[in-house]
């Protein structure tokens, strides 16, 4: 029996609702750098292993404000 695979990279459409937030949103963090984004082709994919360390430089930057 095969293991099952985590997802590797995700839609827009899947990272907004991992993070609770609108498309339109996680196109605005694609297009401001420092989003862990890449193009396959036509289509934009996020990384989730680089989703979890921006999540974390995110929750970094809060505590040391």
């Amino acid at each position: 029996m095969a293991d099952k695979l985590d997802p590797m990279a995700v839609s827009p459409a899947e990272c907004a609702r991992l993070l609770g937030i609108s498309r339109p949103k996680v196109y605005d963090l694609i297009n401001q750098g420092g989003f862990p984004s890449f193009k396959l082709g036509s289509r934009t994919l996020i990384s989730v292993d680089g989703l979890r360390e921006w999540i974390s430089r995110q929750t970094q930057a809060e505590v040391n404000v």
